[in-house]
């Protein structure tokens, strides 16, 4: 049997794209390993977003070559967002890689490897726009995951947007939507499968099948595919991201607050607090409109939960913005918030046209700052749940108490409590007694027993029909 040992960095997307390939792995008698050294072949899932994330993969990328210099017939591939950016310059730096592949290419992994086994040579596919009948996700290998109970589906790939600081429109290209019925029948064999709660995964989600319906700005077609896959009997929860402002109207927030399967959570990055910055970074919106977002939210998604992305640091950036973006934090009230230092990536509009002129220093310590206030704005928020009962789907042993399993609310926080592994996969109430800023622990209530019975309430606490 051939190993394979396989690296992923970067975003929810790449995630899944890692899944797909490893599923073709297995599919043809592959089996993973934790060990490079044991490995057959070495594969680099990789990110671009971040400058950090390309230097991770030259170190890991080094390490490969000193491991294939003792067993010549190692075999070195790179996929994802940096192969698709910097494909030459992989071959130059990195001449022992014998597999470069590209965003829209990735599914080829297998049969390439093969056919270098057969003949040599090095495969390098990076095609920048694929025709749409050959996105890489249709023949999925479903049973291979490394949550047995919780999934993710792209439904889109792609962005039209042209945030100046974001690479994705280069390395990801613009907007494919997956046809609907291909995707609830993917959710239908995940179901089948053992998947409880499935996260639709689309840079800009929200535009959904727009290139499908041009005609029309808002198509609403994201709506319709969560009223259907909510009727698939055996899929729990529903949750979807990302959900970029600019593309959110009211009538979404309404729809989605009809469906009770979709869970309370939406992940809407702000980026930036001030509107000086927030207009240098073509974000289309400003931060009263943002707010406004914010509102149709709450007032048509009982108990939602909301978490962000900002970027510090950007070019331009004054003590004053970032102040605003403090303030944000504050006002909003997210329930976690990912903070990035920026990072100026090149093909980007901020590369060909601003400066990075914010001092690394200053970046950090913005981070940092950042992180903090929401850190005390997630803490506060969390302490109004002590002694509440939430409902949650147990996911597994805690990865810091072995005595405790962990599972996560309808509003996406996690939520640890006494229990053991025969656990995971079941529903189960539990009352929060500690709080923290990125988790909470409570006493277990109620546990959904063996054969499911169990009675939901849309929102809000559980209503148990089976006790502890």
């Amino acid at each position: 049997m051939q190993h394979v040992y396989f690296v992923s960095f970067g975003c929810q997307m790449n995630v899944l794209d890692s899944e797909l390939v490893l599923g073709d792995f297995e599919r043809s008698g592959y089996k993973q390993t934790d060990a490079m050294a044991s490995a057959d072949v070495v594969l680099i899932n990789t990110c671009s977003i971040r400058e950090h994330a390309e230097d991770k993969v030259w170190s890991l990328l080094g390490r490969a070559r000193q491991v294939k210099q003792a067993k010549p017939h190692l075999k070195i591939g790179v996929m994802g967002c940096m192969a698709q950016r910097v494909k030459d310059e992989i071959i130059r730096r990195a001449p022992h890689v014998d597999l470069v592949l590209g965003t829209s290419n990735f599914r080829s992994a297998v049969q390439d490897l093969e056919d270098i086994g057969a003949g040599g040579g090095r495969v390098v596919r990076a095609a920048k726009r694929p025709d749409p009948e050959f996105l890489p996700d249709a023949d999925r290998n479903v049973g291979s995951r490394p949550d047995a109970y919780r999934a993710y589906v792209t439904i889109m790939r792609g962005c039209n947007h042209s945030c100046t600081y974001c690479i994705v429109p280069h390395t990801r290209g613009k907007e494919v939507s997956r046809p609907m019925g291909e995707l609830l029948a993917e959710c239908r064999a995940l179901v089948a499968d053992g998947v409880r709660e499935i996260t639709f995964l689309g840079q800009n989600i929200n535009t959904y099948g727009q290139d499908l319906h041009p005609e029309r700005k808002h198509t609403g077609e994201i709506c319709t595919l969560l009223e259907q896959a909510s009727a698939i009997d055996g899929l729990d929860r529903i949750r979807f991201l990302t959900s970029n402002p600019f593309d959110m109207t009211e009538d979404m927030m309404r729809r989605f607050g009809e469906i009770p399967k979709v869970m309370p959570w939406l992940h809407i990055p702000a980026q930036s607090g001030s509107d000086t910055v927030l207009a240098r970074m073509q974000r289309t919106y400003t931060v009263a409109q943002y707010h406004e977002v914010v509102g149709w939210a709450r007032k048509h998604i009982p108990g939602v939960e909301i978490t962000s992305d900002f970027i510090v640091g950007f070019s331009g950036e004054t003590d004053e913005d970032f102040e605003r973006t403090k303030a944000l934090v504050r006002d909003v009230g997210f329930m976690q918030c990912y903070v990035f230092k920026y990072s100026l990536r090149p093909m980007t509009i901020s590369a060909r046209r601003m400066p990075d002129d914010v001092p690394e220093d200053i970046k950090k310590r913005r981070n940092v700052e950042l992180l903090a206030v929401q850190d005390e704005t997630a803490e506060a928020r969390n302490k109004t749940l002590l002694g509440q009962r939430l409902e949650i789907l147990i996911e597994g042993i805690s990865k810091s108490d072995p005595t405790r399993v962990t599972g996560r609310d309808m509003g996406n926080r996690i939520v640890h409590c006494e229990g053991d592994a025969s656990m995971a996969g079941r529903m189960a109430v539990v009352e929060i007694e500690e709080v923290g800023a990125h988790s909470l622990i409570g006493r277990r209530v109620a546990l959904e027993d063996e054969a499911g019975r169990w009675t939901y309430r849309s929102y809000g606490h559980a209503v148990p029909s089976a006790t502890a």
